[in-house]
């Protein structure tokens, strides 16, 4: 529980990391490419290992919250 505080939301650019994981869900399947690009620009950077597993968990929590709301938003046309 004490890295999740240290290498999760750390800084300024955590919230950008969410926001481009959140962005890229309305993308659709090129949402996928961009979680690769932005994978591979996650392990080039020089970065300790455990603080780029937490900017990848930050992509994917936008991501999965902007998939959740395209769902939601899908099924409320549909009722």
């Amino acid at each position: 529980m004490a890295l999740a505080r240290l290498y999760l939301f750390d800084d300024k650019r955590s919230v950008l990391h969410t926001v481009l994981g959140f962005a890229s869900a309305f993308l659709l399947i090129y949402g996928l490419v961009v979680f690769f690009i932005y994978l591979v620009y996650e392990v080039r950077e020089k970065e300790a290992p455990v603080a780029t597993v937490g900017d990848v968990v930050e992509f994917l929590v936008g991501y999965v919250a902007g998939l959740a709301l395209l769902i939601w938003l899908a099924l409320g046309f549909y009722t």
